[in-house]
Order: C-alpha cells, then sequence, then structure tokens
C-alpha cells in the first residue's frame, strides 16, 4: 500500500518570485545613480539639487509604507503587487520624459510612493504562504533580491546608457517591470488553497505552520494596542539607527573613498560595489541564521541574540575601518561591516509581523518607512556635516553611535516569550 503524497513545495517558489520582483523593484531604483552624471550635465543641476531629486524617492517611499501595508492586509498581495509594478515601471520610463528640475522631482516623488508597496505587501504574502519557522529564511530571501538588484544595475545600466543614451536607459527598464508585472499575476494566489499546484499535504503544513500549530485565524492585537508598544516603538528606533548608516553605503562610500583615502576612480567602485555583494549572502545567511536559533533556543532569544550580535559587530567593523590608516584595508572592513547590517534584516521584518498579527502588513510599512525616514535624513544630514565641519570622521562617527544605539534598543524588540512561541510543524 502506498503512503501519503509527498507534499508539494511550492511556497518556495512563491518566495523565489517575490525576490525576483525585488530585483525589478531595486533595478528600477538604482539606475538613476548611473545616469545621474549626464542628467546634471544636461539640466546643469547643482549638487544640491541632484541630492534633492535622490532624497525625493525616500521621501514619498516611506510615506507611503503604512498605507500600502494596510491595504495588502485587507485586499491581498496578488492585485495590489501586479498593479504597483505595472505603476511604478510607467514613471521609471516616465524619468527618460523629464525636462527640468520641477518634473524630476514630481517624477521620483510618485515612483517612490508606488515602489512602497512592494515590500508590506510581500510581508502580508508571507505570513499567508511561509511557517513561522521558515519566514526569517524566506524574508531574507526576499531581501537579497533588492541587494542583488543594486549590485548588477550599475554595469547594466552602464552598458545601455553608452548605446541609447539615459532616456532611453529608463524606457528599456520600465518596460521590463511589464513583464515581471505579468509573472506575478500569473503566479501568485493570496489564498495557497487556491493556487493549483499546491497538494493537501503542503497546504496542511502551511495552515499548521502559519497558525502555530493549531487551526486558528491570525491574531488582531489591535491598532491602539500595537501603538503602545514598546516593541513596536524600538523596532522603528532600531530600523531609523541602523539605517542611518547604511544610507552611508549607497549615497557618499564611492566619495569618501576618493576624496578621503585617496582611492583612484575605478578601484573606489570596486569597493564601493562590496557592500551590495555581502548584502546578497548577508540577508540570506542572516534569515537562515534567525531560524535557526529560534528553532535551538525560541523567538525571543533567537532574534535577540542575531540582531544585538550582528549591529555591535556592524559597529565594531566601521570604528576599526575609521582608524586603520591603509585606505584599501579600511574600504573591505566598512563593506563588510554593512554585511552585519543586513544579517539581521531577516529577523527585523518577522518581527515587525509578528507585532502586527493580521495588521502584520501595516506594522511592516510602518517599520519599513521609519527605515526610509533615515534614509531621506541621512544623506541630507552627512552632506551638511561635510560642508559645515569638513569632517569625515563626524560623519561616520555619528553612523557608529546611531548603529551601538540600535544594537541596545534591539533588545526592546521582544517577540512573544518562549512559552508562547509557535510549535515547529513537521513536514509531510
Amino acid at each position: 500500500m502506498s503512503g501519503s503524497p509527498r507534499a508539494t513545495r511550492v511556497r518556495y517558489g512563491i518566495v523565489l518570485l517575490a525576490l525576483m520582483m525585488n530585483v525589478i523593484c531595486y533595478t528600477d531604483r538604482v539606475a538613476i545613480a548611473v545616469a545621474a552624471p549626464e542628467i546634471r550635465e544636461e539640466f546643469a543641476f547643482n549638487p544640491s539639487q541632484m541630492g534633492l531629486v535622490f532624497s525625493i524617492f525616500s521621501l514619498s517611499y516611506a510615506l507611503g509604507q503604512a498605507p500600502w501595508g494596510a491595504l495588502a492586509d485587507r485586499f491581498g498581495a496578488r492585485g495590489l503587487v501586479a498593479g504597483a509594478i505595472l505603476a511604478w515601471s510607467a514613471f521609471t520610463a516616465l524619468t527618460g520624459a523629464a525636462w527640468g528640475f520641477a518634473s524630476l522631482l514630481v517624477i521620483r516623488f510618485l515612483f517612490g510612493a508606488l515602489e512602497a508597496a512592494l515590500a508590506p505587501s510581500i510581508a502580508v504574502a508571507f505570513t499567508r504562504w511561509v511557517p513561522v519557522v521558515e519566514r526569517s529564511t524566506a524574508f531574507g530571501a526576499f531581501l537579497s533580491g533588492g541587494r542583488l538588484g543594486a549590485a548588477v544595475t550599475p554595469p547594466v545600466a552602464a552598458f545601455l546608457m553608452l548605446r541609447v543614451g539615459w532616456r532611453w536607459l529608463f524606457a528599456v527598464f520600465g518596460v521590463l517591470g511589464v513583464g515581471a508585472a505579468a509573472v506575478w499575476y500569473r503566479v501568485y494566489r493570496h489564498d495557497p488553497a487556491r493556487h493549483p499546484k499546491v497538494n493537501a499535504a503542503e497546504l496542511e503544513f502551511i495552515r499548521r505552520g502559519v497558525a502555530g500549530g493549531e487551526q486558528k485565524p491570525l491574531s488582531d492585537p489591535g491598532w491602539g494596542r500595537i501603538l503602545r508598544s514598546r516593541r513596536l516603538w524600538c523596532l522603528l528606533a532600531v530600523v531609523f539607527a541602523s539605517t542611518f548608516l547604511w544610507q552611508f553605503y549607497i549615497t557618499w562610500f564611492p566619495t569618501y573613498l576618493t576624496e578621503a583615502r585617496g582611492l583612484p576612480l575605478q578601484e573606489a567602485s570596486f569597493y564601493a560595489g562590496l557592500p551590495f555583494l555581502f548584502g546578497v549572502l548577508a540577508a540570506w545567511t542572516g534569515g537562515l541564521a534567525t531560524d535557526y536559533l529560534t528553532r535551538r533556543f525560541d523567538e525571543r532569544r533567537g532574534r535577540l541574540y542575531l540582531g544585538s550580535a550582528a549591529l555591535a559587530c556592524t559597529a565594531a567593523l566601521m570604528l576599526a575601518g575609521i582608524l586603520t590608516p591603509r585606505p584599501r584595508l579600511a574600504a573591505v572592513l566598512m563593506a563588510v561591516a554593512a554585511f552585519f547590517v543586513d544579517l539581521y534584516l531577516g529577523a527585523c521584518w518577522v518581527s515587525a509581523v509578528d507585532i502586527g498579527g493580521r495588521s502584520g502588513g501595516a506594522v511592516a510599512g510602518l517599520m519599513n518607512g521609519s527605515s526610509n525616514a533615515a534614509g531621506f535624513a541621512s544623506p541630507a544630514l552627512m552632506g551638511w556635516v561635510l560642508h559645515t565641519w569638513k569632517d569625515w570622521n563626524a560623519v561616520l562617527l555619528a553612523g557608529v553611535a546611531s548603529t551601538l544605539a540600535g544594537a541596545a534598543l534591539w533588545a526592546g524588540v521582544h517577540p512573544r516569550r518562549a512559552d508562547a512561541a509557535p510549535a515547529e510543524p513537521r513536514e509531510p
């Protein structure tokens, strides 16, 4: 007599699909950094104007996170993600049609507001598809897509720009989004039970894993209780503090290596790309490590140990990079510091949806909004410090201090106590 049918693993395909959507998201986001020199030359922008063009994205991205998360909680991620990709791809293409400073600001602002839909919607999708004991790994995989997109976009964008110019570069990237939206809508289902390739064994495994071993719905703590939660406010503070330093890598790091450390531009560009490559590895490693530690100890201690250690290592390595007189060693130490920032992101996202319960998408959006508020503030504040004091160490030491503060505050981001942790389901 044959045994029970083996469970399918469609949920892994959903995680991979989310990863690929994040690659597209970051490809569209990072392309403007490559095109910036030609944009500045054509429109005669000064550095402050170009800096505002960069920052306006983070402002609207931060503002859009919680509203999009609330919509995903209510309506699901299938149509929401597909529609958002189509819309932001249109604004990616429209970037190539900009005719001046004001038009570029409006386009980038709306582009950021639309891209804000992706991350909180994926958080909602994972609460439906991914058992708790696999969820940090899933978030790590998703986040690695962003780092991968940031790493591969510069050479691809430069190749295209040399052949078709900066305006048509954005048109090409916009067309890619149309295909991505179609794939997402065709493959994803908000309810695993409605996916044609999910068999009964996998569906049972998902439901037990999502519900914590019982057939019960996600908790609904209510917004009054959520907003009074110390865990939530500690989480918002931690992500702001850690992003304050991480934003240095995608804005000022190449300039620092050339101006403060005297590296040639080509060599500086190589070192400036390392944080993103390390980030791909860190996102996967951190997710896997968080899930392992959760199984080894419990949710509270597993996430606490990894997050606090990762942020403390970030601060220590950045400080070592600041203090070493050898420019290449400094560049490597700072790049490895970025690895440890990304190491705790899986734990961060799974803690957000844990705090939110049925409102996990909105809480994840709030968290990502806080992160991007730092993304807006950090480059401008660093630029002001440089302009006022012309002291790179002051800029970087502020980042070290904020990261250490984040490591301390992470202790306040407690998942449920060990006795309330979801039981680990056994896969059939």
